[in-house]
Parts: C-alpha cells; sequence; structure tokens
C-alpha cells in the first residue's frame, strides 16, 4: 500500500490539472473501493486534495514537506560540494549557516585543506552569530521589505562589535541596499578584528532566503584583492545551490 502511495503521488506531480478517482483507479490497476480508502488517508493527512471537478492534487502537507527537506538535507548536498570549491579557490575557511529569527546558525563549515596557509579562521557548526553581524545582516535585512528594515532598526540599535562597525542606522540601510544590488555582503574587520569576510545568501522555494554561505579569512591576507576574486565565485556558487532548490 505504500509502493502504491508513492505511485500515485508520482502521477499527480505529473498532473497540471489533478485527476479524478477512475484515473487514479485505472493507472494503479486498483479497484475504485480499494484506491477510495487510500485517497481518504491521504487526503485526511493534507498530503492530497480534492480540486475542481471531483479531481485530485497535491496537497499542501507535500510543499511542507518539500520545503523542510530543501532548508535541511537538500541545502547540505547542494552546498558542500561547491563550499569544497570556494575553499580551494580562496584558501579559506567557508561557512553555511541557517537564518533564524535572530541570527544565522553555522551548520557547515569547510578549510582549505591544502598547505597554502598555515592559519585559517574556525567556528565551530551550531555557532549563532547575530542578525546585524556585518555581511550577515545586510544580507538578512536586504531580504525584507524597506520599511521593515527601518522598523527593525528603530527597535534594534546596531551594536559596535569593533571600531569598524557601522552604528549609524541610515549608512547601515545604505549598505543593505548595495547588498541588495550586487548580491554580496562584505564586512572589513566590522565584526571581528582583523578578520574580513565576504557572504552571499541562498533561497529557497518562493524566493524565500533560507541560508547564508560565507568566506572568512584574516584581513593580512584576504585582502581587497582575494576578496573580490573570491566574491565572484561566491556569488556563482549561491546561485546555482539556490537554482538547485526551487528558488526562480
Amino acid at each position: 500500500m505504500v509502493d502504491r502511495a508513492f505511485r500515485l503521488l508520482d502521477l499527480l506531480s505529473t498532473s497540471e490539472e489533478g485527476l479524478t478517482l477512475s484515473d487514479l483507479a485505472r493507472a494503479l490497476d486498483m479497484s475504485k473501493g480499494s484506491i477510495h480508502g487510500l485517497l481518504k488517508t491521504l487526503e485526511n493527512s493534507h498530503v492530497i486534495e480534492l480540486a475542481g471537478e471531483r479531481r485530485y492534487v497535491l496537497g499542501p502537507r507535500i510543499y511542507d514537506l518539500a520545503h523542510s527537506y530543501v532548508r535541511h538535507a537538500g541545502l547540505r548536498h547542494f552546498a558542500l560540494p561547491a563550499m569544497h570549491r570556494l575553499a580551494t579557490l580562496s584558501g579559506e575557511t567557508v561557512l553555511l549557516g541557517r537564518v533564524e529569527q535572530n541570527g544565522v546558525r553555522i551548520i557547515e563549515r569547510i578549510e582549505d585543506e591544502s598547505d597554502q596557509a598555515a592559519l585559517r579562521i574556525s567556528a565551530r557548526k551550531g555557532t549563532r552569530v547575530p542578525l546585524l553581524a556585518a555581511a550577515i545582516g545586510r544580507l538578512v535585512l536586504a531580504s525584507w521589505p524597506e520599511e521593515r528594515r527601518h522598523q527593525f532598526l528603530q527597535k534594534h540599535p546596531l551594536p559596535r562589535y569593533t571600531d569598524r562597525s557601522i552604528t549609524d542606522p541610515a549608512q547601515f540601510l545604505a549598505s543593505v541596499e548595495e547588498a541588495a544590488r550586487t548580491g554580496l555582503g562584505i564586512d572589513h574587520e566590522e565584526y571581528l578584528v582583523g578578520v574580513n569576510a565576504v557572504a552571499a545568501p541562498i533561497y529557497g522555494l518562493n524566493q524565500t532566503l533560507i541560508s547564508l554561505i560565507w568566506i572568512v579569512g584574516f584581513s593580512s591576507r584576504f585582502n581587497d584583492e582575494a576578496m573580490q576574486r573570491a566574491a565572484q565565485q561566491l556569488r556563482l556558487e549561491a546561485e546555482t545551490i539556490s537554482k538547485a532548490l526551487g528558488a526562480e
């Protein structure tokens, strides 16, 4: 019965207008009485639903499950190869973070394994980076409507992490606009002294921001030239991951 349920879902996934009970019974070689019970079980779980003219279509539960896959297993599946490429290209540490309400949670870390850099930035998986941390904050706010950005900064003063941190709301909002335009967030020692970073957004279904991918390195080595070189590839990798996850 489980096998038939998956075959039924496969059939509905390829039908734009949906299928009737008779259509499904014929395709699955089942009697109408037998398939009716299966349809009711799936309908009660919101996996399928009835549309016009008594046609069955995929239900909202399927989209919830697909979105969950994208945010977790699917994200890692597509991001890890890109992270390895970026680490090799830049010689620095590449981080993948899940966007949460109050920050970005690091869920993967890849370091360049060559001998070109004796010291690299490290960060433990599970570490939460504050929402307004330089490159991270720019990209998160860039995904919001303009009014929401202003309202958020009215309630949450910009923290001074280092002497280079931007604490003026107008200046920070201008950098958010730049991040929205370029698809990149840049950090020149604004969050950590002596550390530069460049970040890019990863989108999922319905253009929802689900993750950030960023390269971080010591400013003495990961300077403007190195960041500019890495940034172009980073943006391309992020766009490719986003498309694989269903972003348009």
